[in-house]
């Protein structure tokens, strides 16, 4: 049933979700009411990340499409819920969650959302899971009332289908007879053993569906006790839908916590995330398994039209000579060089980013006709934005090589991550490929050569060069 790699990882914006990293949550009101509620809620979530670095993803729906009654308010609907939630993204910079609810949204919600979510009512709707999937975005995917944990392989099946492994599962409560939901954390160990992280939605499992006037009803008593247990049973993130005022609230405000008791029950379930030991994976890797991820890795590599390299400690072996004055001398490799100008000829797009100022990889740059090189970034994430913008591609289509903890913030902004072995365990945990070349010798041409194979254009240049 381990359908990837035994506790593997997940980002989500700057954020590493799974086994082994903080205890993330997943927070705002259920549906976007106004603007204003809206980043009134999301500026404090704000501030509770930046005072605690906690991990932690705004959600809001821009439509409720699954409410009990048709005149139940639903939202500001597509176009003006994206882009409130692009705004909460932009004065806030926390990453955004919103759920989808028909296949055509998708494309339009994965150009703002950093995490997709599938309503649990949703979760075995094909052409909903494959459209989420194939806008490269993570996806989160409610398991519904009415499925068991084991259930939901077929729904992770279907989004792996498109290439994207970017999955998150999240329980939400079973049905319990009539109107009612009952939370068995045994759910949270049974979906672990898929090696996706595991996400518990506590305001849910305290609702009461169909059970208030021509909508649900809910206890919102349950939701810390119930956060509590799940974390307890090792979850790797919580849910929680909060509000102002919860008992005015548009949309389950009965299962709703209230906004100022936000802060002291993350900071609780964070205290009980780190008494919990980190999950030994629970099945070994099959064959199954490794065969689905390197399907998956070479999907992605089909993608990449822009290769991202640092300098110093990637393309050499990190080794710097002063002579005097102002001369310096590093040592680059000529097999990367040329295996740049192959993959430059091929199409691939080649930047350089790096936290030095340096002469002779400007020189370097232009023996290799790269022309997009940043220098002296210590933040080197507004040049990749940049880059972005100016080719007009999306992160999927991107790839990052880095060395060092300068670099994870890059690595996590991209589709591919890969690394050199003589980097930090740190860095080599948020690699989805670590080199067998070492620094300087031979990296970027071992990894151009594995992405010019995947695309297909490898034979092609054999011809060329062998006619």
């Amino acid at each position: 049933m381990n359908l990837m790699a035994a506790g593997s990882t997940v980002t989500v914006g700057d954020y590493r979700l799974g086994e082994g990293q903080d205890l993330f949550f997943i927070l705002g009101p259920c549906v976007i009411e106004s603007e204003e509620l809206t980043l009134l809620v999301a500026s404090e979530l704000a501030r509770i990340r930046r005072e605690h670095k906690i991990p932690i993803i705004f959600k809001a729906s821009f439509d409720k499409a699954n409410r009990t009654s048709v005149e139940s308010y639903r939202g500001p609907g597509l176009k003006s819920g994206l882009k409130i939630l692009q705004t909460v993204r932009e004065q806030t910079g926390l990453p955004v969650t919103s759920d989808i609810h028909t296949p055509d949204q998708a494309v339009a919600a994965g150009t703002v959302l950093d995490l997709i979510q599938i309503p649990a009512f949703l979760s075995r709707q094909t052409d909903l899971l494959l459209a989420a999937g194939r806008t490269g975005c993570a996806v989160n995917i409610k398991k519904g009332q009415f499925q068991a944990p084991e259930d939901m392989e077929h729904a992770i099946k279907k989004i792996l289908s498109t290439g994207n492994d970017r999955i998150v599962v999240t329980e939400r409560g079973a049905c319990f007879g009539y109107n009612d939901l009952v939370a068995d954390m045994r759910s949270i160990l049974r979906m672990k053993r898929f090696g996706l992280p595991v996400v518990f939605d506590s305001t849910h499992s305290s609702q009461l569906p169909g059970r208030g006037d021509a909508c649900s009803g809910g206890d919102r008593s349950y939701i810390a006790p119930l956060a509590r247990s799940a974390v307890a049973a090792g979850a790797n993130g919580i849910f929680m839908e909060v509000h102002p005022d919860p008992d005015r609230a548009l949309c389950d405000g009965p299962n709703s916590l209230a906004l100022e008791h936000v802060e002291d029950l993350v900071i609780n379930l964070r205290q009980i995330s780190r008494l919990v030991p980190v999950s030994e994976p629970q099945t070994a890797h099959t064959g199954d398994a490794m065969e689905q991820n390197a399907k998956n890795f070479q999907e992605k590599m089909k993608l990449l039209r822009l290769i991202v390299f640092d300098v110093d400690g990637v393309l050499t072996d990190g080794k710097i000579t002063f002579g005097s004055e102002d001369l310096e001398i590093k040592s680059f490799n000529v097999r990367d060089g040329h295996g740049i100008k192959i993959a430059k000829r091929s199409g691939l797009e080649i930047a350089m980013i790096t936290g030095r100022t340096s002469d002779a990889v400007l020189r370097r740059a232009r023996e290799l006709g790269v022309s997009k090189v940043y220098q002296g970034m210590k933040d080197k994430r507004p040049a990749l934005a940049e880059l972005l913008k100016e080719l007009n591609l999306l992160r999927e289509h991107v790839a990052v090589v880095g060395d060092d903890i300068v670099d994870i913030p890059l690595m996590r902004r991209a589709g591919l991550a890969f690394t050199v072995p003589e980097a930090p365990e740190e860095v080599r945990r948020e690699a989805d490929f670590v080199t067998g070349s070492s620094g300087g010798c031979g990296v970027a041409r071992e990894i151009l050569d594995m992405v010019l194979k995947a695309q297909g254009k490898w034979d092609d240049l054999m011809a060329r060069y062998y006619a």
